[in-house]
């Protein structure tokens, strides 16, 4: 378990310093927000594939051996971007980066999902990006103020190659999750599929935000030295969330969490788009580290009930990696157009507000039973 989880958190660190990585495009490679989006939008494009690929393949690879290509390829791609290639070039290369990190952490989730105590195992794997996800906002800055963007995709391919220290760790080959029997009686696509758009919508919500989480602040007029003290703060706060995740589920179960931690999440950022002040960016900067981490404990509890097969769970990379480059590439084209931030806040708030109705769907069809309607 720990293996994967480390390779998780490896896999996982190029989204984590995503606002920072965007910065540095913009002020030390003179590219332009709408531009710096785009760049991102790829790299997390190139997610979606490497996650997709991994899940069609889950029961025929050789983890160690798949893994290990996959970090070192991830390595070399970010080793790549470091020599501030020209725009197209680099657009080529974090798509590869995204691909092989991608099918890094779709592994991990694959590995995770087929532990016998899965709530333990992402319980502690999320907790442990909360952690990770600190420490590179804290770091990625003073990367960015000496060596800019080559600094810090440089620091990317290093954290991928210290992963292969886990390797031999990794199984080989693990046997399929489910017998023919358990699978035949766990075919639930409508709400399987209902669920991982949920995760979609979340995550247009999360990137479209988190793209441009630094630049927000600013333009709300908070020092910039400040707006990173919040970013790297603010993350402590979803441990919170991991803490409070389970404790919860036992109270009140999976579905009123879930759903009022969405519309909070929708609310915030509604209300943030109509009135960005600086208060108002803290509101909602808190809110969402809060919030992130309780939602996706328990957007993989619902999935998880809903697909116990955990065919399900090796999909979420890939609706997150969607999701997470319509996102940004969508907050790109708002600020090309010229409509500024508070627009790229309401298409989020808009898009929580879309995965609190599809849950609201999948747990009306569980309530009632709804395997008929699956099929």
């Amino acid at each position: 378990m720990w293996a994967a989880i480390s390779l998780a958190i490896g896999s996982v660190v190029p989204v984590l310093g995503m606002p920072i990585v965007v910065e540095g495009l913009e002020d030390h490679w003179r590219l332009t927000a709408s531009d710096a989006g785009y760049v991102t939008a790829v790299d997390l494009a190139g997610v979606f594939v490497g996650s997709t690929l991994t899940s069609a393949l889950a029961d025929r690879l050789h983890w160690r051996r798949y893994l290990t290509a996959a970090l070192c390829l991830a390595a070399l791609f970010n080793g790549m971007s470091a020599l501030h290639p020209a725009s197209l070039a680099l657009k080529a290369l974090r798509l590869g980066a995204g691909m092989t990190a991608g099918a890094a952490y779709a592994s991990s989730l694959t590995l995770l999902s087929r532990e016998s105590d899965t709530a333990r195992a992402f319980s502690w794997m999320i907790f442990a990006q909360v952690v990770a996800n600190a420490v590179v906002l804290a770091v990625f800055p003073s990367i960015d103020d000496a060596k800019g963007p080559a600094g810090m995709f440089a620091a990317v391919g290093v954290v991928l190659l210290l992963t292969l220290a886990v390797m031999p760790l990794i199984p080989g080959r693990v046997p399929p999750a489910l017998t023919r029997s358990e699978r035949a009686g766990t075919r639930r696509p409508l709400k399987a599929a209902l669920c991982l758009g949920a995760i979609a919508f979340v995550y247009v919500a999360i990137g479209s935000y988190w793209a441009y989480a630094e630049r927000m602040g600013v333009a709300a007029g908070i020092p910039a030295d400040w707006v990173h003290r919040f970013l790297s703060v603010g993350v402590l706060l979803s441990a919170l969330g991991c803490f409070a995740a389970f404790r919860i589920s036992r109270r009140l179960g999976q579905s009123a969490p879930l759903l009022g931690a969405l519309t909070a999440l929708a609310a915030v950022l509604l209300i943030d788009s109509a009135w960005p002040t600086g208060a108002m960016y803290v509101m909602t900067l808190a809110t969402l580290q809060l919030c992130w981490n309780f939602i996706d404990i328990f957007q993989l509890g619902t999935l998880s009930m809903v697909d116990p097969s955990g065919r399900g769970a090796a999909l979420v990379p890939a609706a997150q990696g969607v999701a997470l480059f319509v996102g940004p590439a969508a907050g790109a084209f708002v600020l090309g157009l010229g409509k500024g931030y508070p627009t790229v806040l309401a298409m989020g708030g808009a898009s929580a507000l879309l995965a609190a109705i599809s849950y609201s769907l999948v747990h009306f069809l569980h309530g009632r039973g709804g395997d008929a309607h699956d099929r």
